[in-house]
């Protein structure tokens, strides 16, 4: 079924910019949640309901909308490096969006979406980043199946507090395409059945500042992933179920690293959990299981840990919305010695519309990262073998969003932070940014 389609960027143009609390794997928010589908268009915050009076109309021909929309910011980053005694420099931040949609019928819709930012570091240019991102799906029903389909592009940057990521100074180029077609095949009964397959492709580039590491030159992480899934529903209400997935992944390394076996495996998941989508103050989803990964290289082993994925969205009144999402699971390392770890991740964000045209909101999210140790060959024989340890962030911030009109916008926005990179102490960082929205 298709959701309200206002922009498909509009959850970002409340959060002024991103919170600086950094995270396993950024690029989760692009996709999905498992066992949810491809395809699918994303709903509209009840809290931009609220202020619907000043929100962009975009272009309408028929079954066709268009929206348009960018931010001009300037700022201030304490800490430009995202290292211990970083560099400090002002920051001028970029953004441009266009997203389409084609409503088919009723119930079936194409849509098209494409997000370029810009960051400038006047005193810091060694920092200075473009990422751009693009996506393409649709939905089409057959009777009551659905089939979804979606590829997206990323060109996005990795930061060293990033969890998985080396200690290198300047920002990590990285490309990751991603191909998904999910089909959800409802019985006569109240069980269904969403089969889906993904396919993801990574690669790595090169930082700009040159030096002899042979870590400098990223491609050893270059990488396919595919995941087969397959998830059983049960209807207990009308949009609430219980949920069972089984998940099957294979990781294709391209490469190895100073003569050490490429770092692919095999894996499975198993989880089971609870959505409820009715009508009211509380939506949620809750998804708890096992996993497993085992390594093509007797040299690296396995690793196994609980895994788990789980959102809760509380409106008490139209003009506030409570958002709190919770994950762990087992991720990929930048280092050769530590193959996998397990990362546990924890968000809050809270908004309210305070009036027709001001909206606040404030944010929280905490990080940690439990690195095994390598395997004793790699300890006692080579230079990567590395102890057990962790890396852990915490941080928040707030923001204020003050629209003039449909088109024009206040932004002001305030991030803290302390994090770290892998093996070293936490450090403070604090960004202040103001900036104008436009939109069509």
């Amino acid at each position: 079924m298709i959701k309200a389609f206002h922009l498909l960027r509009v959850a970002t143009i409340i959060g002024l910019s991103p919170p600086v609390t950094a995270q396993a794997q950024v690029v989760t928010q692009y996709f999905p949640a498992l066992g949810s589908g491809a395809g699918e268009l994303s709903e509209e915050p009840a809290q931009v309901k609220a202020a619907r009076a000043y929100q962009p109309l975009g272009y309408h021909s028929g079954p066709l909308t268009v929206h348009l929309d960018g931010d001009e910011r300037v700022g201030y980053d304490s800490n430009a490096d995202l290292i211990q005694h970083g560099r400090k420099s002002s920051v001028i931040n970029t953004q441009g969006h266009i997203g389409a949609v084609h409503l088919l019928d009723r119930n079936d819709q194409v849509h098209a979406d494409v997000s370029v930012s810009d960051l400038r570091y006047p005193t810091r240019s060694l920092q200075n980043q473009t990422t751009w991102t693009a996506n393409i799906g649709g939905t089409k029903h057959f009777g009551r199946d659905e089939l979804g389909v979606a590829f997206t592009h990323l060109s996005l940057v990795q930061m060293p507090t990033e969890s998985g990521a080396l200690l290198i100074l300047g920002p990590v180029p990285y490309t990751l395409d991603d191909g998904r077609i999910s089909y959800l095949l409802n019985t006569h009964g109240r069980l269904s059945f969403l089969p889906e397959f993904s396919i993801q492709h990574y690669q790595f580039g090169k930082p700009r500042l040159l030096g002899n590491s042979p870590y400098q030159d990223q491609h050893y992480r270059d990488r396919v992933i595919i995941n087969e899934n397959i998830t059983a529903r049960y209807q207990m209400m009308q949009n609430s179920h219980l949920l069972l997935l089984l998940q099957g992944t294979q990781i294709e390394y391209q490469t190895g690293n100073l003569d050490l076996p490429a770092r692919s495996s095999n894996g499975f998941a198993v989880m089971g959990g609870y959505s409820w989508n009715e009508a009211g103050p509380f939506q949620f989803r809750a998804l708890i299981g096992y996993q497993r990964r085992i390594f093509a290289s007797s040299l690296y082993g396995s690793i196994s840990s609980p895994i788990a994925e789980a959102s809760i969205k509380w409106t008490p009144t139209r003009l506030t919305t409570v958002s709190a999402t919770v994950s762990h699971g087992i991720e990929d390392a930048a280092f050769e010695g530590i193959v996998g770890y397990t990362n546990t991740s924890a968000q809050l964000s809270i908004t309210h519309a305070y009036s027709r045209n001001i909206v606040f909101e404030a944010h929280a999210g905490l990080r940690k990262a439990h690195y095994p140790s390598s395997s004793p060959y790699l300890i006692d024989h080579s230079p990567i073998g590395q102890l057990a340890n962790n890396q852990s962030s915490y941080g928040g911030g707030g923001s204020v969003h003050v629209y003039l009109n449909r088109h024009l916008s206040l932004e002001l926005n305030y991030d803290f932070a302390s994090q770290s990179a892998f093996m070293g102490p936490l450090f403070p960082v604090h960004i202040v940014m103001a900036g104008v929205h436009f939109a069509l």
